[in-house]
């Protein structure tokens, strides 16, 4: 299996895709805790497809109206079958979780896509999702795999490499975080220290608001 592609890579791709959604300010790197940036104009409600995904529980979602709007969003792409790099960076999201207490649920929401969306239908995705714990405010999503790949590029986790990026085992190991009244988003390596990835969170679903 060949290694992901670097950091640096992942953040010029997250950078073209922001350019192409008009919202180059909304991605740049996040400021130290303490800092309050400027915020960037919202809405973002333009600048992804509002794709009708399923939930674990089979209920039926629009990305945008549903999970998005108005909140703060963690984003990782999985699939069930990928034992090497999905497994440990669940495993991960689950440990920063628990750092969040009830504030997942309300204005912060974590999404994870399959990328094998064909198999990965709703029964499965519960299923896999218990293994990991019972988590609220954790969506594990499927729906066409045209739709997902778009919704995909949207954020700006491909490959350059077609080659690569066809193959689902070369996916990144990134979150993509964001938080839609400010239109701020970022990205972050999915295995990094929980308490970092939750303090980011925090900071990102701040940005614009006092404190």
């Amino acid at each position: 299996m060949r290694l992901p592609a670097p950091h640096w890579l992942w953040g010029v791709l997250l950078l073209l895709a922001c350019a192409g959604l008009g919202i180059i300010s909304a991605c740049a790197p996040t400021h130290p805790l303490g800092a309050k940036p400027d915020a960037s104009p919202g809405p973002t409600a333009s600048a992804f497809p509002n794709i009708l995904l399923l939930t674990q529980e089979n209920k039926q979602v629009r990305f945008y109206d549903d999970l998005v709007k108005g909140k703060t969003v963690l984003v990782k792409f999985i699939y069930t079958s990928c034992e090497k790099s999905c497994s440990p960076t669940t495993a991960n999201l689950a440990r920063m979780h628990g750092l969040l207490g009830d504030r997942i649920g309300r204005d912060l929401v974590l999404l994870s896509i399959s990328l094998d969306p064909t198999v990965d239908r709703p029964a499965k995705l519960k299923e896999y999702a218990a293994r990991f714990g019972q988590f609220q405010g954790w969506y594990f999503l499927t729906g066409n795999d045209v739709d997902i790949d778009g919704l995909r590029r949207k954020l700006g986790l491909y490959d350059l490499d077609t080659a690569i990026d066809g193959d689902k085992t070369q996916h990144a190991g990134i979150v993509v975080i964001g938080n839609d009244v400010t239109n701020r988003w970022s990205s972050m390596p999915a295995l990094m220290d929980p308490r970092q990835l939750a303090q980011t969170l925090l900071r990102i679903a701040r940005n614009g608001r006092d404190g």
